[in-house]
C-alpha cells in the first residue's frame, strides 16, 4: 500500500498593521511620520500663502515653514535614524514599545497644536520632544561607554536650545532674528551629514562593490569636523549678517574645498550604476555646493544666503535622509538592498527638487514662483512615494518579507 506524504499547513500570517512591529525600532514610526509630514507640510505652507488655509498657532507664515522643516520633519527622521543606529553602535536598546509610541505621540501632538493653535501648550509639548529624544540616545551610549558617539547627544541638545530660541522669538521674549537660529540649526544637521556620511559612504561603497577603492582619511575627517563646528560657532555669533564677510567667506571656501577632496577620495564614479549607492555621494555633494554659494553671497555675488540654505536643506539633508531611510528600512525589514523604480524615482525627484530650487532661481529669477512650485512638486513626490511604499514595510513584522 502506497504511503501518502503529507505536509503541514503553513502558519496563517496576518499581513495587516502590527503595533508590535511598528513600535519595535525607531526607524519604523519616525521615518514614515517624518516623510508623510514632509509631503503634507509643504502644500500646507503654499496653501497658507495663497489664503486657502490659516495657520493659527504661535508661528506664522515663513516662521512656521522654517521651524517645521527643521524641528518637525528633520528631527523626526534624525531621531528615527539614531534610534536605529545606536543599538548597532552600543548593543543596547533605544526606546521601543510604549516609550517609543509615547515619543511619537508627543511629536504628532506638537505638529497639530502648532498648526491649529494650541497656545502655550503647543510650545511646551514641542519643547519637550528633543530633550526626551536625546535621553533615549544618551542612556544606551552612556551604559556602553560609547564615547565616540557622545557628540550625538550634544548636537541634539544644541537643536533643543535652538528650538527654545525659536519659540522665545515668536513670543517676543528676546530680540533675535529667526533666520539666524534657523541657520545654526541647519549647521547641526550639516555636522551630522559630515560625520555620519564620512563613516558610511566609503564603507557602503566598498562593501557593495567588493573593492576597497573608496578611501576614508581620518585626519581629513577630523579637520573637516573641526571646521564644521567652527562654522556652527561662527553662525551662532554672526548669524546671517554680513559682518566679517571676507574672512568668513574664505573659511567657507576652504571648508568647501576640503569636502570636495573628501568626496574625491570616495571615487563616486564607481557607484553610477547603483542608485542606492550614488544617491549618497550626490546628496553629500550638495554640502560643498551650499558652502560655495554662501561664500559667494558674502562676497556680493548676485544671490543671497537663502539659496545656500535650500541647497543644504533640500539637496544635502533631505537627500541624505531619503538615501538612508530607504536603505535602512529595506535592510532592517529583511528585503534586498536593491533600488526598484520607486527608490530610483525618489532619488531623482529629491535631486531635481534641489537643482530646480537652486539653479533654476539662478538661471531664471523672473520665474521664481513657477520654479518654487516645480521644486515643491518634486519634494512632495519624493516623500509621498516613500510614504506610499514604505508604510507596508514599517508596519509589518520582518518575518513577513
Amino acid at each position: 500500500m502506497q504511503q501518502t506524504q503529507t505536509f503541514p499547513n503553513p502558519p496563517r500570517v496576518n499581513a495587516g498593521f502590527s503595533w508590535e512591529a511598528f513600535l519595535s525600532l525607531g526607524f519604523r514610526p519616525f521615518y514614515i511620520a517624518g516623510a508623510a509630514y514632509a509631503a503634507i507640510s509643504v502644500p500646507l505652507w503654499v496653501a497658507s500663502i495663497i489664503g486657502f488655509v490659516e495657520i493659527n498657532g504661535p508661528l506664522q507664515g515663513v516662521l512656521w515653514h522654517s521651524h517645521e522643516l527643521i524641528f518637525g520633519f528633520a528631527v523626526a527622521i534624525l531621531v528615527g535614524f539614531l534610534y536605529t543606529a545606536v543599538p548597532n553602535w552600543t548593543g543596547r536598546p533605544t526606546p521601543n514599545g510604549l516609550a517609543l509610541g509615547g515619543l511619537l505621540a508627543l511629536w504628532l501632538a506638537a505638529r497639530v497644536l502648532l498648526f491649529v493653535g494650541g497656545g502655550p501648550v503647543a510650545q511646551i509639548v514641542d519643547l519637550l520632544f528633543l530633550p526626551l529624544a536625546a535621553l533615549g540616545v544618551a542612556i544606551p551610549l552612556y551604559q556602553a561607554q560609547n564615547k565616540r558617539n557622545y557628540f550625538v547627544v550634544g548636537l541634539l541638545l544644541v537643536l533643543a536650545a535652538a528650538n527654545a530660541l525659536f519659540h522665545a522669538i515668536a513670543l517676543g521674549l528676546i530680540s533675535y532674528l529667526p533666520a539666524d537660529v534657523f541657520m545654526w540649526a541647519v549647521d547641526v544637521f550639516a555636522i551630522f551629514v559630515t560625520v555620519i556620511g564620512g563613516r558610511i559612504i566609503p564603507l557602503f561603497t566598498n562593501n557593495a562593490l567588493g573593492v576597497k577603492r573608496a578611501v576614508r582619511n581620518q585626519r581629513l575627517e577630523d579637520v573637516i569636523g573641526i571646521g564644521m563646528v567652527l562654522l556652527l560657532v561662527s553662525d551662532i555669533y554672526f548669524g546671517m549678517s554680513y559682518e566679517a564677510a571676507t574672512l568668513r567667506a574664505v573659511g567657507l571656501l576652504v571648508l568647501a574645498a576640503l569636502h570636495i577632496v573628501k568626496i574625491g577620495l570616495w571615487r563616486p564614479q564607481m557607484t553610477w550604476r547603483h542608485p542606492i549607492l550614488w544617491i549618497l555621494p550626490v546628496s553629500y555633494a550638495w554640502l560643498p555646493i551650499a558652502l560655495l554659494l554662501r561664500a559667494g553671497a558674502l562676497l556680493d555675488a548676485p544671490w543671497d544666503q537663502v539659496l545656500a540654505i535650500h541647497a543644504i536643506t533640500v539637496g544635502s539633508i533631505a537627500g541624505m535622509m531619503l538615501a538612508m531611510m530607504t536603505r535602512s528600512a529595506l535592510g532592517h525589514s529583511g528585503k534586498p538592498l536593491i533600488a526598484t523604480w520607486v527608490e530610483v524615482a525618489i532619488y531623482y525627484l529629491i535631486v531635481m527638487s534641489a537643482a530646480v530650487r537652486v539653479f533654476g532661481i539662478l538661471l531664471y529669477p523672473q520665474g521664481y514662483f513657477m520654479i518654487l512650485g516645480l521644486s515643491a512638486l518634486c519634494w512632495v513626490g519624493a516623500f509621498g512615494l516613500f510614504t506610499a511604499k514604505y508604510w507596508g514595510i514599517v508596519t509589518r513584522p520582518k518575518s513577513l518579507f
